[in-house]
């Protein structure tokens, strides 16, 4: 039962910290923000005693470590909280690979889908190429490079062993993806204003992302 308890800290976190996504209530997010993947990390471990399932406790972790460091405004930190971010993708990468059948991998649905996020990635990519050093550039399509191969590998699981938790994660990890997207666009060309270019959309949807994925791996029941 404590687990659900960390469940419990975790909503009310999201909502204090969508809430501070609002002008003038910006306090509400960074008090917030702290407990959100630590909420998380907390229940994989309670939920999964005797044997907690440590990759993804370690990836929750580095995006605890991630949301610590980040800060869009200062390059610095947020090359330090994307590189927490990267870190966090390859745990996830593992940690749905060791549960892949890789005999029955659906190349013939892998293939077009890697083709897509590569072309949407290019395309976020693109658009920063006015505003972004070549070299950050680079970074950034590396880091959504990790968090595409996240979402594959996700997709992978789900289609071998279809089932509603793992149906979660899969959209956990395009939820992660898209926030991402975003929260590139909104730091590098936020003088287009759009829905998706906001800290509510960023936020909106890294919240939920990174709660499926974690039920989706250590189910609630």
């Amino acid at each position: 039962m404590l687990s659900y308890l960390f469940i419990g800290i975790f909503i009310i976190a999201a909502v204090f910290n969508l809430i501070g996504t609002q002008k003038g209530r910006e306090k509400f997010g960074k008090i917030s923000k702290p407990f959100l993947a630590l909420s998380l990390c907390l229940y994989c471990l309670f939920k999964g005693l005797p044997n907690p399932d440590l990759l993804l406790i370690a990836a929750l972790f580095a995006c605890w470590l991630g949301d610590i460091l980040i800060n869009p405004s200062d390059v610095k930190w947020f090359v330090a909280g994307g590189a927490a971010f990267f870190v966090g993708h390859v745990l996830y990468i593992i940690n749905f690979a060791v549960k892949i059948d890789f005999s029955a991998f659906p190349i013939a649905i892998v293939v077009p889908v890697a083709v897509a996020y590569l072309l949407i990635s290019g395309a976020v990519i693109f658009t920063l190429r006015k505003k972004a050093p070549l070299i950050m550039l680079f970074a950034l399509f590396l880091y959504l490079m990790s968090n595409a191969l996240t979402n594959i590998f996700a997709l992978v699981l789900m289609v071998n062993s279809f089932g509603i938790w793992h149906l979660l994660s899969y959209i956990g990890a395009i939820l992660f993806f898209l926030s991402d997207c975003a929260l590139f666009l909104l730091t590098y060309v936020p003088e287009k204003p759009r829905f998706y270019k906001s800290d509510l959309f960023v936020m909106s949807t890294y919240i939920p992302a990174i709660l499926l994925i974690t039920i989706g791996l250590t189910p609630l029941f």
